[in-house]
């Protein structure tokens, strides 16, 4: 090969590829369905109220999961999280490989496929896929991490609940001040500006507004201290939950919603600074439900799931149907709202598309079972219709959805329960007792996607 033709080859390759759109994706933790202004929440959340009228707002977005790390899983793969052995939060303490399991070595991530097109890939927040070295993030696609690797941890001190130092920089622990919010933003918005000549994509998985419930002004009443295990639910200092009472934790929510709103507009702030706004597509959503309760202690309206039923670790709609909000100026129409129903493993075949990196072989390994949204994102045309299933193996609870009607089958011999979601979305009427046939068609197509996926195996967790 001559030299000038080797030259235009590396040119043209997807891995030098310079007109490809930037991707933005930020993800908060635990967020009801009902908490942002834009969904009619009580939290002044300007800056997603304009994301929301310059773009397209979901109202029948759904996680993967109804706990973090299932969801997690289904963003990185566009597969769902029962293929890799994750259907449940995996805890604290487990330093198991997650997804860097030898189960999972064929699992390729939504980052390894942009770097390979020629992305920056950072993530800044929070990981919960295993916390065993082969399981970080700079294993599976990322250039640079910042964060977390476990499900919660103090803003602050950055402990997790259990005591231990789980803040990062790529594979290394290391101390930083701050609260966590301000600190994922202030590196979010660092990396975008290192990258402004190079497309990126810019993941941004936000601790908030998991517990422990704590605002930015909060940091004089932290003094958790190293190796010293968090109490469980009882309010106080060492709390898991926060230092708050019951009776101050939802206002101390929605402090912390309106720091995650001040987040989403230094990013969008920064993109339009660096000349990026009309390059890069942004996507916002929450890992799953919120919640209303937590054990005895909280039960005063910790969140807001609106008119839906259920909570976050539920297969009711409170668990899993979350905001979401795709804005790219240009390309997506502002001021829309769709009822369009879609699904976090969605984007990464739309983030492929976007990239026009070439999908997984469908029946190949890594076979995809999201849907692309960029025709509904572009072109407002409607996604091909599918069921979608949830399964959380810890709690025995599983559901398939199809058009309307959703089939909820608690644990246990308790029966099954029928609704029509357009008619009923807040779950109250069961209708499997005049609608047999329904019941039977969904448990139907329950059962063969469950012979389709690996049975549910309990965590392993160490003595």
């Amino acid at each position: 090969m001559s030299r000038l033709l080797l030259l235009l080859t590396l040119l043209l390759s997807p891995a030098l590829a310079t007109d490809r759109p930037n991707i933005v994706l930020i993800v908060a933790d635990d967020l009801g369905y009902g908490d942002l202004g834009c969904y009619g929440g009580q939290a002044r959340t300007p800056h997603l109220d304009r994301l929301a009228a310059e773009g397209i707002r979901f109202t029948d977005f759904h996680s993967n999961g109804s706990v973090c790390s299932p969801t997690r899983a289904s963003l990185m793969t566009g597969r769902y999280p029962h293929r890799l052995g994750i259907e449940d939060a995996l805890p604290t303490d487990w330093e198991d490989n997650g997804i860097g399991h030898p189960r999972n070595s064929q699992e390729i991530t939504l980052a390894s496929r942009l770097r390979q097109a020629g992305y920056a890939t950072g993530i800044f927040g929070k990981w919960h896929l295993g916390k065993h070295a082969d399981s970080n993030p700079t294993r599976h696609g990322f250039d640079e991490f910042r964060g977390l690797t476990c499900g919660c941890g103090d803003y602050f001190s950055k402990l997790d609940r259990t005591g231990i130092e789980d803040w990062w920089h790529n594979d290394q622990r290391i101390e930083e001040e701050g609260y966590v919010t301000t600190v994922l933003t202030d590196h979010a918005t660092q990396f975008i500006t290192r990258h402004r000549e190079q497309p990126f994509f810019l993941y941004l998985p936000h601790l908030a507004i998991h517990f422990p419930w704590q605002g930015p002004e909060d940091a004089d009443r932290d003094v958790r201290q190293k190796g010293g295990a968090f109490t469980d639910s009882r309010p106080g200092q060492q709390s898991k939950l926060g230092p708050h009472s019951p009776e101050e934790v939802p206002n101390v929510v929605i402090r912390m919603i309106e720091e995650l709103d001040t987040s989403v507009g230094r990013v969008m702030s920064t993109l339009k600074e660096q000349g990026l706004d009309e390059k890069t597509l942004v996507f916002f959503t929450s890992d799953n439900g919120g919640y209303l309760n937590y054990g005895q202690a909280y039960t005063k309206g910790i969140s807001s799931n609106g008119a839906l039923r259920g909570q976050k670790g539920d297969v009711y709609e409170g668990g899993h149907r979350v905001a979401a909000i795709a804005r790219w100026p240009g390309r997506i129409t502002g001021k829309r709202v769709t009822s369009a129903t879609a699904m976090s493993m969605d984007l990464m075949p739309t983030f492929l598309e976007l990239a026009d990196i070439p999908k997984p072989e469908a029946k190949g390994p890594n076979a995809l079972d999201g849907t692309s949204l960029l025709p509904l994102l572009f072109k407002d045309e409607s996604l091909p219709e599918r069921s979608l299933f949830w399964r959380n193996g810890l709690k025995r609870y599983r559901a398939v959805r199809r058009g309307p009607w959703k089939l909820v089958l608690p644990a246990g011999k308790k029966p099954a329960e029928l609704y029509h979601l357009e008619k009923d979305l807040g779950e109250s009427e069961n209708l499997a007792l005049t609608h047999p046939e329904q019941v039977a068609r969904l448990r139907g197509e329950l059962e063969t996607w469950e012979q389709a996926i690996p049975a549910f195996q309990p965590v392993h967790r160490p003595k």
